[in-house]
């Protein structure tokens, strides 16, 4: 099977190999101009016998995406997955043909037996195809390279591919991809050989008078259409109220021009009823009516209104890009004209239109004068930009100052790029928290995230929200707002933004964008003030000691800080958590709590990935040390768990404006003594300070610029030494055991109880004591090491920290280097040593 696919493949290539000199595609030929051989053509050079040429790939791209397969399979639903400025998305039957052209049409063709392929007649081969082509040529600036681009719809598209053409002797791999719509057929090919670029493009479409069937199979073929007055055709469309009133404005002669070709955007006929029964009330509420009225027709509409439904040129909106801006016959007026995708499985149409937001709803009817679309809206004068429509409205009047103080306000008013923004009323800011609501409305913090989170950069108008869709939109900040069209009880449709914020008013089109109404602001944990997020991440004990101390305002203006939270389960039984229930009075300004939380703080921002083990300054000035251990049993190389004062980290990597919040399990005290104090404070460790005085190891305990581990037995351990054994060994031989005896219970590390987990043989675990032994260390009930079980762990010390165990670890005697004989010596009695059979 694979060598009839390394087969295939190859005679897909061969059959698109075209000679690289000479005959009259070749750019060295004094014969005449290279010529554009289409696919097809191509396809019949190299078919001997065959009548008809292979274009099932070509076809198929010619089928719009919202319409039925020629196979007859109905399509599933699928979900509008994005929304972005790249609105418009290659036909994927071509992508393919593109993405692997080595195949060709030629190689679809050869499984027609199969169902694969389709021999039928392409719409553009047959009658009534009018053909244009056009040639340009220019240099290089690479003059050896040859390459050749095929290339489709660009006009839309903005897609296309290059084949650098691999050389086989004297000949050039070329294959032709085109673009294919209703009533188009466009191949773009590009040939760049010794510096001479040479672009030939070949459009076939349906001659003027004919047309095709909109979603019509790829054989159909261009048929003559009737072809009406501009009249009859907007009756026929739904849209005969304008052109009457134009023609009883005396517009309508001068929206058609003087035999130019003209596109009209006509508003329905309900649409437009109801904005003249509009500007009729608005007239009446005005006291100079009759001088108003005097301006207008007799159907009460201001003449300016129709040469703003009017665009010079026949703009069939197949061939217009997404944002395009049209030019119409209003001075300083435009069309904005933005296309949404259409899931197949919801719609006969693959793309939906808007001009400035109002729903296209039927386009690209052809009448006598004119070009048709119609509207399920009247166009509205654009004069002010997005900035300047807010700042109007008085239910909007927070947003403004936010935007202003945040400097955001001058990107709503750039005309460089379109912009989209859900603003928020003036009661949604009242459903904020405290501290996010001042952080706003004073600009602070990250306000301006909050902001962007807002806002698109691209027309979002609510046409591209489809109903049993969802449609993903992708804000100024990188992160997807979900947009849900529903149907209410009351047979009204809403909008929800990831279903916490309701459009109220949508569709406020300016010169530069679309503004959408909202009843909620849309929250993003990156831009949150502090306090807000540890609200969120139930962080409540933490956060009521800010508030009572009154330092929870300072908390929030904290930038590229790591605050470690403690949980509420491990503050709830703490002496600040009783004050705070029983005498939260006594917590205002208070500096001792003031610096207890100041130790959570460290500069600067770190998140867990970029973690090590060091010692930090906080913000109250003492260190905290950081750890880093592995839990794999097999790779104890991988860190993943970290402690800071020996605290575990639970929960880590929570963004908040600028700085990152970890959770963990014990609250963090600075410590105050180094270990040879503690020693000394505690008496239930006298008997090891004296084996640590009588091993000279004092100054060992005291020095800050290493960090060690203590094991300390208590007292009641050393209890079973009798005072007989001490007294009968010689003084030295005490000594040397009293040194070893300590430094076996000294590690030079920090050996948090955390770090310790359950092992098991072959994956042992150990740490080395400064005597040099190797410390076997796991975990059952609690954590041991060696023998003895810890019962008291990490006691912070300035210099390390101090286990309590509840056994001695007794030194391991290293064996003793002895020279073993195999031979007895000469003239001697030999005596056998009594590890001779060891030896062995």
């Amino acid at each position: 099977m694979l060598r009839l696919w390394a087969c295939l493949l190859l005679l897909g290539c061969l059959t698109q190999a075209v000679p690289f000199y000479g005959g009259d595609g070749s750019f060295g030929s004094d014969s005449g101009d290279t010529e554009f051989i289409p696919l097809e053509q191509q396809q019949q050079q190299h078919q001997q016998g065959r009548q008809v040429p292979a274009t099932v790939a070509v076809a198929q791209a010619g089928q719009p995406l919202g319409g039925s397969s020629a196979s007859g399979l109905e399509q599933k639903p699928f979900n509008v997955d994005a929304i972005t400025t790249d609105i418009n998305a290659p036909n994927p039957a071509v992508f393919f043909q593109q993405s692997f052209p080595f195949f060709g049409n030629e190689f679809f063709n050869s499984f027609g037996g199969f169902g694969i392929g389709n021999a039928q007649e392409p719409w553009w081969k047959g009658p009534n195809v009018c053909t244009e082509k056009e040639e340009n040529e220019s240099t290089s600036p690479d003059a050896d390279v040859d390459e050749t681009v095929d290339t489709f719809g660009q006009e839309r598209d903005g897609i296309g591919s290059v084949v650098r053409s691999p050389l086989f002797g004297q000949f050039q791999f070329s294959v032709n991809s085109c673009a294919e719509k209703p009533n188009k057929h466009v191949c773009t090919k590009i040939i760049n050989q010794n510096g001479k670029k040479k672009t030939l493009t070949l459009t076939r479409q349906c001659c003027h008078g004919y047309g095709r069937p909109r979603n019509a199979d790829f054989a159909t073929p261009c048929e003559k259409i009737e072809i009406k007055d501009i009249e009859a055709t907007a009756a026929d469309m739904g849209a005969k109220q304008f052109i009457e009133s134009a023609r009883s404005a005396g517009q309508l002669s001068q929206m058609l021009g003087n035999s130019q070709k003209v596109t009209l955007f006509l508003p329905n006929d309900a649409a437009f009823v109801e904005y003249r029964g509009g500007q009729q009330q608005q007239e009446n509420n005005v006291e100079d009516a009759k001088a108003e009225a005097s301006s207008t027709s007799s159907s009460n509409t201001p003449s300016s209104i129709y040469k703003l439904h009017a665009v010079l040129g026949e703009i069939q909106l197949e061939d217009v890009p997404n944002e395009k801006l049209l030019q119409t016959e209003l001075p300083d007026q435009k069309i904005r004209i933005n296309s949404y995708q259409l899931p197949p499985a919801l719609g006969l149409e693959p793309y939906r239109y808007a001009a400035n937001c109002v729903p296209i709803e039927k386009h690209d009817k052809l009448s006598e004068q004119a070009l048709v679309h119609t509207l399920s809206g009247v166009l509205k004068p654009l004069t002010k930009n997005v900035m300047d429509i807010i700042r109007e409205r008085a239910d909007l009047s927070i947003m403004r100052t936010v935007l202003e103080k945040t400097n955001i306000s001058a990107i709503l008013e750039s005309a460089d790029k379109p912009v989209t923004i859900f603003v928020p009323t003036d009661k949604a800011f009242d459903k904020l928290e405290p501290h996010l609501r001042r952080a706003l409305k004073e600009g602070r913090g990250c306000a301006s995230n909050i902001l962007k989170n807002h806002m698109l950069d691209l027309t979002f108008c609510s046409l591209a929200t489809v109903p049993g869709a969802k449609t993903t939109a992708y804000n100024l900040l990188g992160e997807s707002l979900l947009l849900n069209r529903t149907q209410t009880p009351q047979n009204q449709t809403a909008i929800y933004i990831n279903n916490v914020a309701k459009i109220l008013d949508a569709d406020i089109m300016g010169t530069n964008g679309v503004i959408h109404v909202i009843d909620t602001i849309l929250p993003t944990e990156s831009a949150l003030p502090m306090t807000t997020l540890m609200s969120q991440k139930n962080l409540t004990i933490f956060k009521q000691l800010l508030e009572a101390s009154g330092y929870d305002n300072q908390f929030d203006d904290l930038n590229n800080v790591t605050i470690f939270a403690p949980t509420d389960k491990s503050l709830q039984n703490t002496e600040w958590a009783r004050i705070l229930k029983e005498q939260p009075e006594q917590l205002h300004q208070n500096a001792d709590l003031l610096k207890f939380l100041n130790y959570h703080v460290i500069k600067p921002m770190i998140k867990t990935c970029d973690l090590s083990e060091q010692s930090l300054p906080t913000v109250e000035g003492s260190k905290v040390r950081l750890n880093l251990y592995s839990t794999h049993a097999l790779f104890s190389d991988v860190m993943n768990r970290a402690t800071v004062n020996c605290a575990r980290l639970v929960h880590f990597d929570d963004e908040s404006c600028g700085s990152v919040l970890h959770q963990v399990d014990r609250p963090l005290s600075p410590p105050k003594n180094n270990l040879l104090k503690m020693l000394e404070a505690n008496p239930n460790y006298s008997k090891f300070l004296d084996f640590v005085r009588e091993a000279n190891l004092t100054q060992l305990l005291t020095n800050d610029s290493h960090s060690y581990t203590l094991l300390v037995p208590k007292n009641d351990v050393f209890e079973e030494f009798s005072e007989s054994s001490e007294s009968s060994k010689n003084p030295a031989q005490s000594q040397a055991e009293n040194v070893a005896l300590v430094k076996t219970h000294i590690v030079e590390d920090v050996v948090c109880c955390a770090g310790i987990i359950p092992t098991n043989w072959p994956f042992v675990r150990s740490i080395e004591a400064i005597s040099g032994q190797h410390l076997r260390i796991t975990r059952d009930r609690r954590p041991k090491i060696e023998n003895s079980g810890v019962t008291k762990c990490d006691v912070m010390a300035t210099n390390g920290i101090l286990h309590e165990i509840n056994d001695i670890i007794v030194p391991r005697q290293k064996p003793a280097q002895r020279q073993h004989q195999l031979l007895p010596p000469v003239g001697g009695n030999f005596q056998p040593q009594r590890d001779f059979d060891v030896f062995f």
